[in-house]
């Protein structure tokens, strides 16, 4: 899944691939992680473009590809559920924060 974070993600393919019905998988991945496979990927993909944001200057429509979201708007709501802020405001706020070593 990291590999191919920008593309839509098939569940039922990565099952396929594990060897796995989708049932089992999702109830395996979930026992191993406490997520669904599709909660961890969203949380990875904000993550993911928390850093970006932080550490890189490059456009929000940019980020929002890079990490697997279908378009800036998709990216802004989902990150604005997941953190409480937008990305732009998110961005902001974490810049004006001490960094620590």
């Amino acid at each position: 899944m990291f590999d191919h974070i920008a593309e839509p993600i098939d569940i039922g393919e990565i099952a396929r691939i594990c060897r796995m019905s989708r049932g089992y998988f999702i109830s395996a991945f979930c026992a191993s992680t406490g997520l669904t496979p599709h909660r961890w990927l969203i949380c990875f993909r904000i993550r993911l473009a928390q850093e970006l944001l932080l550490t890189t200057d490059r456009p929000l429509v940019e980020i929002a590809v890079d990490c697997g979201f279908y378009d800036q708007s998709h990216f802004t709501s989902t990150f604005a559920r997941w953190t409480g802020e937008s990305p732009g405001r998110w961005r902001r706020n974490a810049r004006a924060l001490p960094q620590s070593g």
